[in-house]
């Protein structure tokens, strides 16, 4: 009876501890929904900075609610943005770390998160072959421990992959795999009958064609693209024999490199081999005049041999790390030996007092034995007593042996111990001048990666005209300097047909990704304006063109503007860019969106209706948002004033005093973006 109260109050200290762990976590949960929110509230607004502090909070709250698949969804959100902000080494570095926690915690959502991240990287940077092999490995992932997710995404974008490499059967297996998942959404099965409709049209398969052509039709979704569209059309045009339909479907497209491809193809599937000689010649001189064929070879070995680069500084920091785990463990093998040595001279000092206890105890011992025999007889007292005192010396001759050999002993040891640590000492000096070779291997390939950066930062610059023609009725002069070896501003211009076209833009974010995204978006610029298009006609095609597929969010500031030289009429776009001085006074522009964010925008234009005598000044963030040693920034009004103080100088000289104005300003101060301007007078 008396075990009755115990039991009760243990129940109750359970149920208490019960309820308070369920509360915690509900208020975690609460707590990870609302961080879930602003994280991608931040995402969508890309910023940065904001970003990585709620995700560190979130990634908290994710572990005391127990959620670990929004911790791996928002760990690699941030990763996705260090890509665009600091650069892809940082962001596969925080793959890894993300791959080695899940190990650590056998978190297998976390390992399937680390795999489709790694994929979708590589996709970006143009690792087919890599993208390949890591889709397939997350898709594994799903369907044996999370059967209940979709891997409908992941098959679309392997059908994707494998119809850029004209893999044709390849793409129509994994869009019937994507159509094929319990769990696909309306718009991945529409996505994915897309890809097989363009892959039988490749393959040439009629029957298969018409009846992915009718499910595709069936279903009307004006989200399809308009030019995978008018592909399959033109398909389905040769297909039936009506080769005259396919070439007039041709001509449709807006796009001059689809246009020139498709005549090509329509001609020489009508047989009709002189002309569509003449037209594949017209498709190699388009593609050779928008991209140099030079430039691509020497940008994809630069990017080849700055991979294996990485790679092999990646590898000697974890050869590097593993010495120094070493080293740390070998010290602690010294200290626990210094411990047994210290813990044997207690033991002898202990074996010392108990000796000379035992001597006490003997002589104790005889004179009791003396007083006794001392009272039977004095003499017989004395021979004992001269017999106890030849025994007593026995034994301390005795016991002192017996520590001279404990001690002589113990030197031995302790010398074999000193001869064996100098050897494992020898070792460790030998492998630390190892580890510095290695080292100094590490600062040569990094010597030779910044060498092969410079490179990159030539080709870059050959890419923007350098000739600055003076013409009678306008001249025109731009100066760019970006912020590390390549950068992600542009400028471009050109005069045709008494007009001349021009714009200005600036990539978010810094490095070798802003410069790609630039050099893509000068030769989409060159390529729609030699078309006859207007500036928000320009800003629409490049905005779909960019934003398709564009998962990472990266984004491009632009203005473009088309002058007629006879009249000085001006036709102008801005796509959230800075608004540019007209004879020294800001310009009122439109708020259109940047470039590349959001698809199917419609810009809106504007017009000056006469630029003749006026003066034209255009920037990037560069320029005044440049700060000196004491983190003050030049400004708008040093920059307008500047431009009011020069407003009668030439183009070149304008460009030129502005340049030394922010530079007399930063002082010694390091440059923190890419600098860029362009300077357009009309007479």
């Amino acid at each position: 009876m008396k075990k009755r109260p115990l039991v009760i109050f243990s129940f109750l200290f359970l149920l208490m501890t019960c309820v308070l762990t369920v509360s915690a976590q509900n208020n975690a949960a609460a707590e990870v929904k609302q961080l879930t929110k602003e994280m991608y509230e931040q995402f969508n607004a890309d910023d940065y900075e904001k970003l990585t502090v709620t995700v560190g909070k979130l990634k908290d709250a994710c572990v005391r609610a127990g959620d670990y698949k929004t911790f791996y969804k928002a760990w690699g959100n941030l990763i996705l943005k260090t890509k665009t902000h600091v650069g892809r080494p940082q962001a596969m570095k925080m793959i890894k770390e993300m791959r080695d926690y899940a190990v650590e915690h056998d978190h297998k959502f976390g390992l399937y998160s680390a795999t489709y991240t790694t994929a979708y990287l590589l996709n970006q940077i143009g690792d087919q072959a890599g993208a390949q092999r890591n889709y397939l490995k997350a898709a594994e992932y799903l369907k044996k421990y999370y059967p209940e997710e979709s891997t409908a995404s992941i098959y679309v974008s392997l059908s994707k992959l494998a119809l850029s490499a004209k893999e044709d059967t390849t793409a129509i297996h994994y869009a019937r795999q994507a159509i094929n998942d319990p769990h696909v959404t309306p718009l991945q099965r529409h996505m994915a009958k897309v890809c097989m409709c363009l892959a039988y049209g490749w393959l040439g398969k009629k029957k298969e064609f018409e009846e992915a052509y009718a499910k595709l039709k069936a279903i009307n979704d004006v989200s399809t693209n308009q030019q995978d569209m008018l592909s399959i059309e033109i398909f389905r045009a040769k297909l039936q024999g009506d080769f005259e339909k396919a070439k007039q479907l041709a001509h449709q497209y807006k796009s001059k490199q689809m246009r020139v491809l498709y005549i090509y193809k329509t001609l020489e599937w009508a047989g009709d081999w002189k002309e569509a000689l003449e037209a594949f010649k017209d498709y190699r001189f388009f593609l050779d005049s928008v991209n140099n064929r030079d430039v691509r070879e020497q940008a994809a070995l630069y990017h080849s041999e700055l991979n294996v680069a990485l790679a092999e500084n990646e590898s000697k920091d974890l050869r590097l790390a593993n010495k120094r785990l070493q080293l740390i463990q070998m010290e602690h093998e010294l200290e626990h030996q210094r411990l047994e040595v210290e813990a044997a001279n207690l033991k002898l000092k202990n074996s010392d007092i108990e000796l000379a206890n035992a001597a006490i105890k003997s002589e104790n011992d005889s004179l009791e034995r003396s007083e006794q025999a001392a009272k039977i007889n004095e003499y017989k007292s004395r021979m004992e007593a001269e017999e106890k005192a030849e025994h007593a010396h026995h034994v301390i001759i005795f016991a002192a042996a017996s520590i001279a050999l404990l001690i002589l002993g113990f030197l031995l040891f302790y010398l074999h111990r000193r001869q064996r640590q100098m050897h494992r000492l020898q070792q460790v000096n030998t492998e630390l001048k190892t580890a510095y070779e290695q080292l100094k291997t590490t600062k040569l390939a990094k010597e030779r990666m910044e060498n092969e950066l410079q490179v990159a930062r030539e080709i870059q610059l050959s890419m923007l005209p350098h000739n600055f023609v003076h013409l009678r009725r306008a001249d025109a002069h731009a100066f760019m300097r970006p912020a590390k070896f390549v950068g992600g501003d542009l400028y471009d211009f050109f005069y045709q047909n008494d007009k001349l076209y021009f714009c200005i833009g600036d990539v978010a974010g810094k490095g070798v990704p802003a410069s790609m995204l630039m050099a893509v978006a000068v030769n989409l610029f060159r390529m729609t304006a030699k078309e006859g298009f207007s500036p928000q006609e320009i800003a629409t095609k490049l905005n779909d063109a960019i934003s398709a597929d564009n998962e990472q969010g990266m984004f491009v500031t632009m203005f473009i503007a088309i002058i007629d030289l006879n009249t000085g009429h001006m036709d102008f776009c801005n796509a959230g860019h800075n608004p540019p001085l007209l004879d020294g006074e800001y310009m009122d522009v439109e708020s259109n969106a940047p470039i590349g964010l959001w698809p199917e925008l419609e810009y809106i234009g504007q017009e000056v209706e006469n630029m003749k005598g006026r003066t034209l000044f255009l920037y990037t963030d560069g320029l005044n948002e440049a700060e000196n040693s004491i983190h003050q920034q030049f400004g708008d009004d040093r920059l307008k004033l500047e431009i009011r103080q020069h407003q009668d100088e030439d183009a070149h000289s304008m460009t030129d005093d502005v340049e030394r104005a922010v530079e007399n300003f930063v002082g010694d101060a390091e440059q923190s973006d890419d600098l860029t301007m362009l300077c357009i007078k009309m007479h």
